[in-house]
């Protein structure tokens, strides 16, 4: 692992980074990009992108829950000073300065390690960032290296030229694996872009992502291939299951938690099978001793479901104090796993 993280660091250091820890920046929260609309959020992404995610760091760093969401991600003094070195050296403070991200995959991702990311922010200076991950790179006998690909230059490592880099403007860096990195470059020039190559013309992947996103901090959307249907057709419990189009699912922080969940299956029977096992599950849950014994049964009570024509709506919500408490334990175990003591986790 630690190999890995040294050949790209820049994806380390300015991505998982905020996703860990860029909610312990209060009162850091910048502009939202209200020129990325949801097509424009897809557009960078093949055609064949069948899921989406997007995250707004800006806003979860603004959100109430920011300092106790920050307890889960603290950091040594090795990952304090590599923060540190990178945005001295870089310009670029994860922490601060990434506002968005946005992630697609494939149907198939598993198989071909196909995928694309589009990160925004503020302070991305292509000589300085290449300049670093080019001499954390050789410190590993490994090196940096650059292909023209029509107006953008494309940053891999020699190792691993699959997974490949470039940067659109001073606000946007672009990634892409299984092949996807030239093809996205492709989208990115309008010389050589073409409208049906991009996930733009995945209507129902743009009518989904733009239900779900709204204001959510966190949000995804999804198409569910046939094949994956169709294995679910053959297992009769997971029959209402394999009736389910499409996804979308937005969730917001505040002092609290919001999430919704909306699938769209074929049929109105279908959402009321899904809804109506999904409250015998609950009900069924709550009277699980286990479940009592941990005290999570109020959990339980947020949760709800219900069948609105041909769509199965999924709600859950979580109270400040809930959600205090449900950082608590996750604060827990994540020491013990760092201690190697995590329940059902060897050392």
């Amino acid at each position: 692992m630690a190999r890995r993280r040294r050949r790209i660091p820049v994806l380390v250091i300015a991505v998982l980074v905020p996703i860990l820890a860029g909610a312990s920046c209060r009162g850091c929260a910048r502009n939202r990009d209200r020129t990325a609309t949801v097509e424009g959020r897809l557009a960078l992404f093949p055609a064949a992108a069948q899921v989406v995610i997007s995250f707004d760091f800006a806003k979860l760093r603004a959100s109430p829950a920011a300092g106790k969401l920050a307890a889960l991600a603290e950091r040594s003094q090795t990952d304090e000073h590599e923060i540190e070195t990178f945005a001295r050296r870089t310009g670029l403070d994860p922490l601060r300065d990434i506002d968005s991200l946005v992630v697609a995959f494939p149907d198939d991702a598993r198989r071909a390690g196909a995928l694309g990311l589009v990160l925004r922010g503020n302070h991305l200076d292509e000589t300085r960032l290449v300049a670093y991950v080019r001499d954390q790179l050789k410190n590993s006998g490994d090196d940096l290296v650059g292909t023209q690909r029509g107006r953008r230059t494309l940053w891999s490592a020699r190792r691993d030229p699959d997974i490949a880099g470039f940067f659109l403007d001073g606000h946007t860096f672009v990634l892409g694996a299984g092949g996807w990195a030239p093809r996205m470059a492709d989208l990115a020039d309008a010389a050589t872009a073409r409208a049906s190559d991009s996930a733009v013309t995945n209507l129902d992947l743009v009518r989904m992502a733009e239900q779900a996103a709204g204001t959510h901090a966190v949000w995804g959307a999804a198409v569910v291939p046939e094949e994956t249907r169709r294995k679910l057709r053959k297992e009769p419990r997971f029959a209402n299951a394999a009736a389910v189009l499409t996804l979308a699912l937005g969730v917001d922080v505040g002092r609290g938690l919001e999430a919704v969940l909306l699938a769209e299956v074929e049929t109105m029977q279908d959402a009321q099978g899904l809804a109506r096992k999904v409250q015998e599950t609950l009900r069924d849950a709550k009277r699980n001793a286990q479940v009592l014994m941990l005290g999570l049964g109020p959990y339980l009570d947020g949760v709800t479901a219900r069948a609105i024509n041909h769509t199965f709506e999924l709600r859950a919500s979580l109270t400040e104090p809930q959600l205090d408490d449900l950082l608590a334990r996750l604060g827990a175990l994540v020491t013990l796993a760092r201690q190697g003591r995590a329940p059902g986790f060897g050392r």
